[in-house]
């Protein structure tokens, strides 16, 4: 008997020994060593730091078998980005000294001499609330955080999820407050200048109906949208230049274009929801990366809609209402 007691333990040892390593390795796909959540799909992998921000930290596709980075890994040493992609809630970019008048009253954000930028959703930590393979599912609670930068208490709801060849992203902001407040949102994603070459070209194609000026330099509009010039002529493949920078909103942003790098073989197609009409693009001429950033408001969107300026792409959302939009990636590779 005391054999036989010996030998099912033995059995049983191997067996759990066998789950043990299946579970290890089940979560060695699920969640990297830095605690970020692991999305992957036959196709598509991304990883996502819920506990800062739900920022982006990697995105990869798969090419001829094999794992090609589009976007900067911000786990890798010495990258000089923290994260390739972050959610602006709940404002896109740049409020000009953090002030803004919303229904004849004035406002005054944290921040305020570094503009006020990005919002404040990508400071805190979220909550996973819903965790598979190829989809993860946050939320935050303003109200959770004494600090959030932020008038109105706002609960947000993040998406990620791998659908074939499609990266999807979905969001909903809440206005808890009890009354009407200014909301936007965007994504900002950066990608790699280059792929598989050295110095191969990256073409842009987008449209849009004005670029907002920025005669001061600091991103602020100083006058309203105008037609785009040659230099903004993003209608037909546009070759991103390495040597020239590029920080500018434009309005009339038709949700849809690509990003392609021909000779790598990857393209990558936008389609956002009817909200999202404007897009930032950034290009640091001394980065390995570039950035084309969908959103719903314009830079400094508050005020120009306190100016009645009626391409500020700010939504007044009443106390207890709830927007949604959504911002997908569809991959040719």
């Amino acid at each position: 008997m005391k054999a036989k007691k010996n030998l099912i333990s033995r059995r049983e040892a191997v067996c759990l020994g066998g789950l043990a390593t299946a579970a290890i390795a089940l979560r060695s796909r699920a969640e990297d060593a830095g605690g970020a959540v692991v999305l992957e799909n036959e196709r598509l992998r991304v990883a996502v730091d819920p506990a800062n921000g739900a920022r982006l930290l990697a995105f990869a596709v798969k090419r001829d078998g094999r794992w090609l980075d589009v976007s900067p890994d911000g786990r890798a040493a010495g990258s000089t980005t923290k994260a390739c992609s972050w959610m602006m809630i709940p404002y896109s970019n740049r409020i000009e000294n953090g002030v803004f008048r919303f229904e004849g009253k004035e406002f005054q954000l944290k921040n305020g001499a570094a503009h006020a930028i990005h919002g404040d959703a990508r400071n805190h930590p979220w909550k996973i609330a819903e965790q598979k393979s190829a989809l993860l599912k946050c939320s935050l609670r303003s109200a959770d955080f004494s600090d959030f930068n932020w008038p109105w208490p706002i609960d947000i709801g993040a998406e990620f999820s791998l659908e074939g060849n499609v990266f999807a992203q979905r969001l909903t902001i809440r206005n808890r407050g009890s009354t009407t407040m200014p909301a936007g949102f965007g994504w900002h994603p950066y990608y790699l200048r280059t792929l598989t070459q050295p110095d191969e070209p990256a073409l842009l194609q987008m449209k849009f109906a004005g670029v907002y000026p920025d005669t001061n330099g600091n991103c602020i509009p100083s006058g309203p949208a105008a037609a785009p010039t040659a230099d903004f002529d993003f209608s037909k493949p546009f070759a991103i230049p390495h040597d020239r920078k590029y920080d500018h909103c434009m309005s009339g942003y038709d949700g849809k274009g690509s990003i392609e790098w021909p000779r790598s073989g990857v393209k990558l197609e936008y389609d956002c929801s009817p909200n999202v009409t404007h897009l930032v693009f950034y290009n640091p001429p001394d980065k390995p990366f570039f950035a084309v950033e969908p959103a719903a408001n314009a830079n400094n969107g508050v005020n120009l809609l306190d100016r009645g300026d009626p391409t500020s792409g700010v939504i007044a959302l009443p106390a207890g209402d709830e927007l949604k939009a959504n911002f997908s990636i569809k991959v040719t590779a």
